[in-house]
């Protein structure tokens, strides 16, 4: 029984391992001349942001961060991303289509309008 058991952990494990090896990633570039604390990004049919992908770490002005999505692209390949900066603005890019290893550049154009 104890075999079987560890069979399937192991089986788990190594599905789990190449799943994630499946998974694209991304590469999101500040281009804002701002320091940003926050990169969020999900697909756009939902309706929520979800967790803050970059952590603890902070996007210095022309720094890029490297994103590995949740989802392979053969299950949603559009995505909606936003940026936080230091004085809370936001940067947004809508419905962008992904492809694997695509870097995105985000500008202050991409700056959504404050009131």
């Amino acid at each position: 029984m104890k075999k079987l058991l560890w069979a399937a952990v192991f089986f788990i494990w190594g599905v789990s391992a190449v799943a994630a090896q499946n998974l694209p990633s991304i590469t999101v570039v500040n281009d804002t001349g701002y320091t940003v604390y926050g990169v969020y990004i999900s697909p756009s049919a939902e309706e929520e942001w979800g967790e803050d992908v970059l952590g603890d770490i902070v996007l210095a002005p022309g720094e890029a961060f490297n994103v590995r999505l949740a989802y392979p692209l053969t299950v949603v390949n559009v995505y909606d991303i936003l940026l936080l900066d230091e004085d809370d603005d936001t940067y947004c890019k809508w419905e962008v289509t992904l492809t694997n290893n695509a870097r995105i550049s985000f500008t202050l154009e991409d700056l959504e309008y404050q009131e």
